[in-house]
């Protein structure tokens, strides 16, 4: 199955327009301190699950090519982690401003991750064409990083009760607006993620087309 355009330009604006909605506004930026996402991601503890997040985003072939010939991610994946969030952190900390700068930064460097397959990998044959802004790729290493960040934080600090979590995972839908995703790459509710996942993770097949 080949690859979807990827997300435009177009897109990633009128997902920066969606994340705004609902937001605190200015100095709080798009989220703000009682968000349950500034008190998960705030912990630096949830670096702790770099290599978790890494692993888990190498199960799609698309990513882990994209990995393997653009980036030093196999031999410094704790390196990976922060250099992700050194992009994402101000999406979520930073003023609306610095959050849409981040945004546009990082949608320019995915933009130029693009290639093919070497080998068949699961359901894509040899030489089927991958690029980094491709949806549901995108969507696989948010649903990454949002579960590792709170299984990690709930090791260490007290868990998010129901309604927390509800709340972290509509956060990080918002969020996903930022990588120029929709509402619709990203399962509704928290129940709804968790059952996703947990499919994913039977390693029946490799993650990928519309994983929710």
């Amino acid at each position: 199955m080949p690859p979807d355009p990827g997300v435009t330009a177009a897109d990633l604006e009128a997902g920066l327009q969606a994340a705004l909605r609902g937001a605190p506004g200015d100095p709080a930026g798009l989220f703000g301190p009682t968000s349950p996402i500034w008190r998960v991601n705030g912990e630096a503890v949830i670096f702790l699950g770099a290599a978790r997040a890494l692993l888990l985003q190498l199960a799609h072939p698309w990513v882990a090519e994209g990995i393997v010939r653009h980036s030093r991610a196999l031999a410094d994946p704790v390196g990976r982690f922060h250099r992700t969030f050194g992009l994402v952190y101000p999406m979520l900390f930073g003023t609306v401003g610095q959050a849409f700068g981040a945004a546009r930064r990082l949608h320019r460097r995915h933009a130029v991750v693009t290639g093919t397959l070497p080998q068949a990998a699961g359901r894509w044959p040899a030489g089927s064409p991958y690029r980094a802004d491709d949806r549901a790729a995108m969507a696989w290493v948010q649903a990454t990083l949002a579960d590792t960040a709170l299984r990690v934080y709930e090791l260490a600090l007290p868990p998010l009760d129901a309604a927390e979590r509800e709340r972290y995972w509509q956060d990080t839908r918002r969020l996903a607006g930022l990588f120029g995703l929709s509402g619709d790459d990203l399962p509704v509710d928290w129940a709804g993620f968790q059952a996703a996942f947990a499919r994913t993770l039977d390693l029946t097949g490799t993650p990928g087309g519309n994983w929710r």
